[in-house]
């Protein structure tokens, strides 16, 4: 009987440990379910409460801060994946849009059997998940933007004054000139794309923005509870779109990150997360 006990104890340990996931995104393979007309690549990193992390503009997955995703991945079960054309994602030959990766993006929360989940956009991932929860708010928990914007003016701007920089001129640009040179061994250890995307998937994924119409007029909609982060001295999304949001959207959140770029999170990955914790575990509705 006691050798009974001790096999089904093991039984149940072994049970245990195969349900729970790595919180270190390096350890997780990429997966891949058809949503829609394409085939998304994504991972699944940690357990808790679904949080969907969407990528910006020429970005992959690979391109989120290890530090920041393994911080979440204590607390939540972090979904990361690519959009479309990017990446392990496929592609296909429909016109790009703003809408179309929202859609791509709810998708895949139905091919996982997610039913809602708190969403992180940053930068252009920020437009998208904008799209997805005034299209299916009951989907979206939490909404989080990092490095937003609400009209497209900015971001096209800060697009052409880029044009025809190498990467590395580039990257200068993402964070404040002070900081670097305090932190001049920023540039090697950022993290790259393991597939880097294509000059034509990124060109569609500019036209995609240059077509979107914003969300000035339709932002005072979210109810969903809303967090807005953003260093002050970025130069792609400017604070003062961020700003505008915050008075936009009822009872949003506003976090400022002073000496901090576009970037922000490869400067203080684990402060933004700490951010994003506290906002989710927070409730903002006092008579729930």
């Amino acid at each position: 009987m006691r050798r009974l006990l001790v096999c089904l104890v093991f039984l149940i340990s072994l049970t245990a440990c195969a349900h729970e996931r790595p919180t270190s995104v390096e350890s997780v393979s990429v997966q891949t379910v058809s949503v829609g007309s394409v085939d998304i690549g994504y991972k699944v990193v940690g357990q808790g409460e679904p949080l969907l992390m969407i990528m910006g503009y020429a970005g992959t997955m690979d391109v989120w801060d290890p530090a920041l995703v393994q911080s979440l991945a204590q607390s939540y079960q972090v979904i990361l994946f690519d959009n479309r054309n990017m990446g392990y994602s496929s592609s296909s030959p429909e016109t790009v849009t703003i809408t179309l990766m929202a859609q791509d993006a709810l998708g895949l929360l139905d091919a996982l059997g997610v039913e809602s989940a708190h969403v992180l956009g940053w930068s252009m991932g920020s437009v998208i998940a904008q799209e997805m929860v005034l299209d299916q708010p009951v989907k979206v928990d939490k909404l989080m933007l990092y490095g937003s914007a609400y009209e497209r003016e900015p971001v096209m701007a800060a697009l052409k004054r880029f044009d025809g920089l190498k990467p590395e001129e580039f990257a200068t640009m993402l964070f404040p000139k002070a900081w670097v040179s305090q932190h001049p061994d920023i540039y090697s250890r950022l993290p790259s794309s393991s597939i880097p995307p294509t000059p034509e998937a990124i060109n569609r994924q500019r036209q995609a923005l240059a077509m979107w119409a914003g969300t000035a007029d339709r932002l005072s909609k979210i109810t969903n509870d809303t967090l807005l982060v953003v260093g002050e001295e970025d130069a792609i999304t400017p604070l003062g779109q961020s700003l505008a949001m915050s008075d936009m959207i009822d009872g949003a959140w506003l976090v400022r990150f002073k000496n901090a770029g576009h970037w922000l999170m490869y400067q203080a990955p684990e402060d933004l997360a700490s951010v994003v914790k506290t906002f989710i575990e927070t409730d903002h509705n006092l008579l729930n």
